[in-house]
């Protein structure tokens, strides 16, 4: 009997080594398991109320459109010699894009105001991609070729002077505060 117990606690205790390497394997598979979830890819579908140029709500989501970059409400820019609102006029543009229909969705990433950073579709249109074609989105990471195509035929924002948005932003940073 005691030479049992003797056997138990010696091969209990070499178990006990493995402890801290089985925690790290689990910790690692949670996180993984997490990461993915995270990076699932999300589809929302359904009727867009237009926030500003690059930003909506589609089913109760908040949506920032992925690669572009638009004006803010309340950003003036400059074109044949006058001001005009020009982030309105983005608003305006992506909400005469979409025509009260439907639209689709699709994005992994939230940014830090916690809105899906995703590409939208009406039909068969990319709303992302068109706004920079169409001159009321600069490219952000995405649509270079399309920039440059809109600035050389004058499109949009192109007609005239502006700020780029992100610029805009660090100027008037409190009155961007909260997205």
């Amino acid at each position: 009997m005691k030479r049992f117990r003797s056997s138990f606690r010696r091969s209990g205790f070499r178990r006990l080594r493995y402890l801290p390497r089985l925690s790290t394997a689990v910790v690692i598979l949670l996180g993984i398991t997490v990461l993915l979830g995270r990076l699932e890819m999300r589809e929302v579908r359904g009727a867009a109320r237009v926030v500003d140029g690059d930003s909506l709500t589609v089913a109760g989501q908040r949506l920032r459109l992925g690669g572009i970059d638009a004006p803010e409400i309340g950003q003036i820019c400059r074109r044949e010699g006058g001001a005009y609102a020009c982030g309105d006029d983005a608003r305006r543009h992506l909400a005469g894009l979409i025509g009260g229909r439907e639209i689709l969705c699709s994005g992994t990433e939230h940014d830090r105001y916690d809105r899906l950073i995703a590409t939208c579709r009406s039909g068969d249109l990319n709303l992302n991609r068109q706004m920079v074609r169409d001159g009321w989105a600069v490219a952000y990471g995405d649509y270079r070729a399309e920039e440059r195509a809109a600035r050389a035929a004058s499109h949009g924002l192109w007609r005239g002077a502006f700020e780029r948005p992100r610029e805009w932003r660090e100027i008037h940073r409190d009155a961007t505060a909260g997205r």
